[in-house]
Protein backbone atom coordinates (compact mmCIF):
# COMPACT_ATOMS: atom_id res chain seq x y z
CA UNK A 1 0.00 0.00 0.00
CA UNK A 2 1.10 3.51 -0.80
CA UNK A 3 1.99 6.18 1.73
CA UNK A 4 -1.35 8.26 -0.07
CA UNK A 5 -3.41 4.63 0.53
CA UNK A 6 -2.00 4.43 4.23
CA UNK A 7 -2.96 8.00 5.19
CA UNK A 8 -6.42 7.20 3.97
CA UNK A 9 -6.93 4.55 5.72
CA UNK A 10 -5.82 6.35 8.51
CA UNK A 11 -8.09 9.19 7.87
CA UNK A 12 -11.15 7.01 7.70
CA UNK A 13 -9.97 5.17 10.82
CA UNK A 14 -9.56 8.37 13.08
CA UNK A 15 -12.79 9.54 11.66
CA UNK A 16 -14.89 6.41 12.77
CA UNK A 17 -13.65 7.00 16.05
CA UNK A 18 -14.59 10.74 15.79
CA UNK A 19 -17.99 9.59 15.11
CA UNK A 20 -17.59 7.08 18.26
CA UNK A 21 -16.25 9.54 20.59
CA UNK A 22 -17.10 13.47 19.62
CA UNK A 23 -16.42 14.79 22.29
CA UNK A 24 -12.78 13.20 22.59
CA UNK A 25 -10.99 16.55 21.59
CA UNK A 26 -7.52 15.01 21.05
CA UNK A 27 -9.02 12.56 18.34
CA UNK A 28 -10.65 15.99 16.60
CA UNK A 29 -7.14 17.21 16.73
CA UNK A 30 -5.37 14.04 15.15
CA UNK A 31 -7.99 13.81 12.26
CA UNK A 32 -7.21 17.15 11.29
CA UNK A 33 -3.16 17.13 11.21
CA UNK A 34 -3.79 13.42 9.60
CA UNK A 35 -5.58 15.19 6.75
CA UNK A 36 -3.01 18.06 6.55
CA UNK A 37 -0.47 15.31 6.32
CA UNK A 38 -1.68 14.02 3.17
CA UNK A 39 -1.86 17.33 1.63
CA UNK A 40 1.74 18.01 2.49
CA UNK A 41 2.95 14.14 1.27
CA UNK A 42 1.16 15.24 -1.54
CA UNK A 43 2.70 18.56 -2.24
CA UNK A 44 6.14 17.14 -1.39
CA UNK A 45 6.44 13.57 -3.47
CA UNK A 46 5.24 16.38 -6.68
CA UNK A 47 8.28 18.27 -5.42
CA UNK A 48 6.84 21.27 -4.66
CA UNK A 49 9.25 23.90 -2.80
CA UNK A 50 8.38 23.99 1.04
CA UNK A 51 7.20 27.35 1.04
CA UNK A 52 4.64 26.72 -1.91
CA UNK A 53 3.50 23.56 0.09
CA UNK A 54 0.55 23.12 2.00
CA UNK A 55 0.38 24.29 5.79
CA UNK A 56 -0.63 23.75 9.47
CA UNK A 57 -0.28 25.72 12.30
CA UNK A 58 -2.07 23.88 15.35
CA UNK A 59 -2.72 25.13 18.49
CA UNK A 60 -1.86 22.56 21.58
CA UNK A 61 -5.15 23.50 23.45
CA UNK A 62 -8.65 23.85 22.48
CA UNK A 63 -9.18 26.58 19.57
CA UNK A 64 -11.33 27.69 17.04
CA UNK A 65 -10.02 26.58 13.39
CA UNK A 66 -9.21 28.67 10.33
CA UNK A 67 -8.79 27.97 6.93
CA UNK A 68 -7.34 29.40 3.86
CA UNK A 69 -7.68 29.46 0.54
CA UNK A 70 -4.91 30.94 -2.02
CA UNK A 71 -5.26 32.27 -5.23
CA UNK A 72 -5.35 30.71 -8.61
CA UNK A 73 -1.30 31.76 -9.31
CA UNK A 74 -0.07 31.95 -5.69
CA UNK A 75 0.08 28.91 -3.31
CA UNK A 76 0.17 29.13 0.28
CA UNK A 77 2.90 30.99 0.39
CA UNK A 78 0.50 34.06 -0.35
CA UNK A 79 -1.54 33.44 2.94
CA UNK A 80 1.52 32.73 5.44
CA UNK A 81 1.84 35.61 7.21
CA UNK A 82 -1.72 36.10 7.36
CA UNK A 83 -1.87 32.44 8.86
CA UNK A 84 0.82 33.04 11.11
CA UNK A 85 -0.87 36.87 12.66
CA UNK A 86 -4.14 34.79 12.99
CA UNK A 87 -1.88 32.08 15.06
CA UNK A 88 -0.65 34.34 17.40
CA UNK A 89 -3.98 35.28 18.23
CA UNK A 90 -5.21 31.69 18.70
CA UNK A 91 -6.30 30.41 16.03
CA UNK A 92 -5.87 26.43 14.11
CA UNK A 93 -5.11 27.93 11.01
CA UNK A 94 -5.15 25.27 7.88
CA UNK A 95 -3.76 26.27 4.31
CA UNK A 96 -4.12 23.59 1.66
CA UNK A 97 -1.96 23.99 -1.43
CA UNK A 98 -4.45 24.03 -4.44
CA UNK A 99 -3.01 21.90 -7.85
CA UNK A 100 -3.23 24.31 -10.95
CA UNK A 101 -2.84 20.82 -12.77
CA UNK A 102 -3.62 16.97 -12.48
CA UNK A 103 -1.71 13.98 -13.36
CA UNK A 104 -2.16 14.57 -16.67
CA UNK A 105 -0.60 18.18 -16.76
CA UNK A 106 -3.68 19.73 -17.82
CA UNK A 107 -4.83 22.53 -15.92
CA UNK A 108 -7.26 21.17 -13.52
CA UNK A 109 -10.54 22.58 -13.01
CA UNK A 110 -12.16 24.78 -10.75
CA UNK A 111 -14.58 21.97 -9.35
CA UNK A 112 -11.55 19.90 -8.09
CA UNK A 113 -10.47 23.27 -6.05
CA UNK A 114 -14.38 23.10 -4.76
CA UNK A 115 -14.13 19.50 -3.42
CA UNK A 116 -10.89 19.87 -1.66
CA UNK A 117 -11.88 22.87 -0.26
CA UNK A 118 -14.91 21.06 0.84
CA UNK A 119 -13.43 18.17 2.51
CA UNK A 120 -10.67 20.48 4.38
CA UNK A 121 -13.58 22.36 5.45
CA UNK A 122 -15.47 18.88 6.52
CA UNK A 123 -12.48 18.06 8.78
CA UNK A 124 -12.02 21.50 10.07
CA UNK A 125 -15.82 21.09 11.82
CA UNK A 126 -15.16 17.73 13.04
CA UNK A 127 -11.68 19.69 14.65
CA UNK A 128 -14.13 22.97 16.19
CA UNK A 129 -17.41 24.37 15.53
CA UNK A 130 -16.39 28.17 15.51
CA UNK A 131 -14.03 28.50 12.17
CA UNK A 132 -13.53 31.68 10.14
CA UNK A 133 -12.76 30.52 6.79
CA UNK A 134 -10.54 33.40 4.30
CA UNK A 135 -10.00 33.15 0.73
CA UNK A 136 -8.10 34.95 -1.56
CA UNK A 137 -8.75 35.93 -5.22
CA UNK A 138 -9.91 32.59 -7.04
CA UNK A 139 -9.82 31.35 -3.46
CA UNK A 140 -12.76 33.79 -2.47
CA UNK A 141 -14.55 32.41 -5.29
CA UNK A 142 -14.54 28.95 -3.84
CA UNK A 143 -15.18 30.23 -0.45
CA UNK A 144 -18.14 31.61 -2.04
CA UNK A 145 -19.57 28.72 -3.53
CA UNK A 146 -18.34 26.64 -0.13
CA UNK A 147 -20.65 29.31 1.83
CA UNK A 148 -24.13 28.88 -0.63
CA UNK A 149 -23.97 24.95 0.51
CA UNK A 150 -23.04 25.46 4.25
CA UNK A 151 -23.24 27.51 6.99
CA UNK A 152 -19.86 29.09 7.75
CA UNK A 153 -19.60 30.88 11.03
CA UNK A 154 -16.94 33.35 9.61
CA UNK A 155 -16.62 34.15 6.00
CA UNK A 156 -13.60 36.93 4.56
CA UNK A 157 -13.13 37.22 1.26
CA UNK A 158 -10.17 39.01 0.05
CA UNK A 159 -10.48 40.58 -3.36
CA UNK A 160 -12.65 37.62 -4.50
CA UNK A 161 -12.70 36.69 -8.21
CA UNK A 162 -16.14 37.55 -9.11
CA UNK A 163 -16.06 40.19 -11.95
CA UNK A 164 -12.81 40.62 -13.96
CA UNK A 165 -11.37 44.54 -15.16
CA UNK A 166 -10.79 43.30 -18.41
CA UNK A 167 -8.70 45.53 -21.13
CA UNK A 168 -9.17 45.21 -24.54
CA UNK A 169 -7.00 41.92 -24.89
CA UNK A 170 -9.12 40.81 -22.43
CA UNK A 171 -12.47 41.44 -23.71
CA UNK A 172 -11.19 39.85 -26.89
CA UNK A 173 -10.46 36.50 -25.36
CA UNK A 174 -13.35 36.64 -23.50
CA UNK A 175 -15.12 37.08 -26.56
CA UNK A 176 -13.06 34.52 -28.43
CA UNK A 177 -13.42 31.75 -25.75
CA UNK A 178 -17.22 31.66 -26.03
CA UNK A 179 -16.33 30.95 -29.84
CA UNK A 180 -13.94 28.75 -29.70
CA UNK A 181 -13.48 27.90 -25.98
CA UNK A 182 -10.98 24.85 -27.18
CA UNK A 183 -8.48 27.09 -28.40
CA UNK A 184 -8.62 29.85 -25.84
CA UNK A 185 -8.35 27.40 -22.75
CA UNK A 186 -5.18 26.37 -24.30
CA UNK A 187 -3.55 29.94 -24.59
CA UNK A 188 -4.79 31.22 -21.45
CA UNK A 189 -4.37 27.54 -19.17
CA UNK A 190 -5.74 28.37 -15.61
CA UNK A 191 -7.12 31.51 -16.34
CA UNK A 192 -9.97 29.65 -18.39
CA UNK A 193 -10.65 28.10 -15.56
CA UNK A 194 -10.81 31.28 -13.33
CA UNK A 195 -13.12 32.95 -15.70
CA UNK A 196 -15.41 29.71 -15.59
CA UNK A 197 -15.53 29.72 -11.92
CA UNK A 198 -16.57 33.44 -11.92
CA UNK A 199 -19.47 33.20 -14.26
CA UNK A 200 -20.38 29.92 -12.31
CA UNK A 201 -20.86 32.18 -9.29
CA UNK A 202 -22.31 34.86 -11.49
CA UNK A 203 -25.16 32.90 -13.04
CA UNK A 204 -26.24 30.37 -9.93
CA UNK A 205 -28.55 32.07 -7.88
CA UNK A 206 -27.88 31.65 -4.15
CA UNK A 207 -27.32 34.19 -1.15
CA UNK A 208 -24.42 33.74 1.37
CA UNK A 209 -26.13 33.48 4.87
CA UNK A 210 -23.14 33.47 6.41
CA UNK A 211 -21.38 36.39 8.20
CA UNK A 212 -19.47 37.81 5.82
CA UNK A 213 -16.20 40.42 5.20
CA UNK A 214 -15.56 41.33 1.77
CA UNK A 215 -12.22 43.80 1.24
CA UNK A 216 -10.87 44.69 -2.25
CA UNK A 217 -8.79 47.88 -3.27
CA UNK A 218 -9.53 50.69 -5.65
CA UNK A 219 -5.81 50.10 -7.09
CA UNK A 220 -6.89 46.50 -7.71
CA UNK A 221 -5.98 45.94 -11.92
CA UNK A 222 -7.66 42.29 -11.79
CA UNK A 223 -11.15 43.00 -10.35
CA UNK A 224 -13.95 45.18 -11.27
CA UNK A 225 -16.00 47.29 -8.20
CA UNK A 226 -18.79 45.39 -10.08
CA UNK A 227 -17.97 42.35 -7.67
CA UNK A 228 -18.52 44.41 -4.51
CA UNK A 229 -22.02 45.14 -6.21
CA UNK A 230 -23.05 41.88 -6.42
CA UNK A 231 -21.69 40.70 -2.97
CA UNK A 232 -23.67 43.48 -1.34
CA UNK A 233 -26.35 42.02 -2.82
CA UNK A 234 -25.72 37.81 -2.41
CA UNK A 235 -24.32 38.71 1.43
CA UNK A 236 -27.52 39.20 3.59
CA UNK A 237 -26.36 38.57 6.92
CA UNK A 238 -26.82 41.46 9.11
CA UNK A 239 -23.47 40.85 9.75
CA UNK A 240 -22.04 41.12 6.62
CA UNK A 241 -19.69 44.33 5.30
CA UNK A 242 -18.17 45.27 1.40
CA UNK A 243 -15.36 47.24 1.98
CA UNK A 244 -13.39 49.51 -0.70
CA UNK A 245 -10.02 50.09 0.41
CA UNK A 246 -7.81 53.23 -0.70
CA UNK A 247 -4.78 50.45 -1.54
CA UNK A 248 -3.65 47.59 -1.25
CA UNK A 249 -3.41 46.07 -4.97
CA UNK A 250 -5.27 42.95 -5.85
CA UNK A 251 -2.77 40.65 -3.43
CA UNK A 252 -4.15 42.37 -0.43
CA UNK A 253 -2.20 39.23 1.84
CA UNK A 254 1.25 40.91 0.58
CA UNK A 255 0.47 44.79 0.13
CA UNK A 256 1.81 47.47 1.79
CA UNK A 257 -1.68 47.42 4.14
CA UNK A 258 -1.75 43.65 4.97
CA UNK A 259 -1.21 44.27 8.56
CA UNK A 260 -4.50 46.75 8.22
CA UNK A 261 -6.13 43.90 6.53
CA UNK A 262 -5.21 41.18 8.92
CA UNK A 263 -6.24 43.34 11.66
CA UNK A 264 -9.92 43.71 10.01
CA UNK A 265 -9.98 40.34 9.22
CA UNK A 266 -9.64 39.37 13.15
CA UNK A 267 -12.11 42.17 14.75
CA UNK A 268 -14.60 40.95 12.29
CA UNK A 269 -13.68 37.78 13.61
CA UNK A 270 -14.15 38.54 17.00
CA UNK A 271 -17.66 40.74 16.25
CA UNK A 272 -19.29 37.74 14.75
CA UNK A 273 -18.05 35.53 18.13
CA UNK A 274 -15.53 33.49 16.46
CA UNK A 275 -12.56 33.94 18.91
CA UNK A 276 -10.37 31.64 20.52
CA UNK A 277 -12.33 30.23 24.24
CA UNK A 278 -15.25 30.32 22.19
CA UNK A 279 -15.26 26.96 21.45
Amino acid sequence: MTWHGQINRTIWEIRHLVELNPKDFELRRELLRTHFLQRFEYDRSHHIPRDDRSFLFLQEGRAPGCLLFHGAKGSPAEMRDLGNYLYSKGFTVFCPRFSRFDLKERPASWESWVNLADSAYSTMTEYSKKNLVVGLSLGGTVAIILARNNKIPALVLLAPAVAPRLGMKDRFSELARHVVPSFVRRATDWNGEVMKAMEHIRETTGEISSPTLVLQARDDRVLATKGLKLLRKWATHADSEVVLLPSGAHALTRSKTKEEVFERVFKFAEHVGVVPGSD
